[in-house]
């Protein structure tokens, strides 16, 4: 495998810092729109931030997990918290930007988590699984503690988990293979951040059925 050194490792090192950031900024921004504080812009952003991948590190035996290891990840998911307190009335003006920056997020989380994966000896099949939890298990926990229904099981959701098993299958397929270059790793992650806000511009999503609510509750 093909594994960067000097000035290329710091380059991996900053993509991960730059997922970090950006899944904490989305979260931090949920958190505005929930009219939380500011411990709760904190929480949301670290749990955004870190909660897929010590998802991934329990679930692949990569203990302690990452992040109560590596201390600087809690630091910039704090930095993000911070951003949002900050310039959040500037942020509310552009489009979507929870979306934008969850995407960003979930490009370089998705291919990171399948990389460790294989390399810590997980096939290729459980690799791609573990990489797309890496990307989407943040998300999950977000929403569950803002008290939403996750965005990758909301009928009416643009493509979410499709983009992350598709980028995490892609990466893990190359790392088995012994292609896992930085530049190709970071080529599949561009892509999926491309096909989820494609899918956000282009109103593509997963069919659903047509039914009406149904109350359960009966007298």
């Amino acid at each position: 495998m093909d594994e960067p050194t000097g000035w290329l490792a710091i380059v991996r090192d900053g993509f991960t810092g730059i997922g970090i950031l950006a899944f904490a900024i989305s979260g931090a921004l949920l958190a505005v729109q929930k009219r939380m504080d500011f411990v709760g812009m904190a929480g949301l952003a670290v749990v955004t931030a870190t909660g897929g991948g010590m998802l991934r590190d329990v679930l692949i035996g990569a203990t302690p997990v990452a992040a109560l290891v590596d201390w600087w990840m809690l630091l910039v998911a704090l930095t993000g918290a911070l951003v949002v307190w900050v310039l959040h009335r500037w942020m509310a003006r552009l489009h979507k930007p929870v979306l934008v920056f969850d995407a960003i997020g979930l490009g370089i989380f998705v291919v990171e988590g399948a990389r460790k994966a294989v390399e810590l000896g997980v096939g290729p099949v459980g690799a791609a699984l573990v990489g797309m939890l890496t990307g989407i298990g943040g998300g999950i926990l977000r929403d569950a503690l803002a008290n939403d229904i996750p965005a990758v099981f909301r009928r009416d959701s643009r493509l979410y988990l499709l983009p992350a098993l598709l980028g995490s299958s892609a990466a893990a397929a190359v790392v088995e293979l012994g292609y896992g270059h930085w530049a190709v790793l970071a080529g599949i992650a561009a892509a999926v951040v491309a096909l989820r806000i494609a899918s956000e511009l282009l109103h593509w999503h997963v069919p659903a059925l047509k039914t009406e609510a149904i109350d359960l509750i009966r007298d």
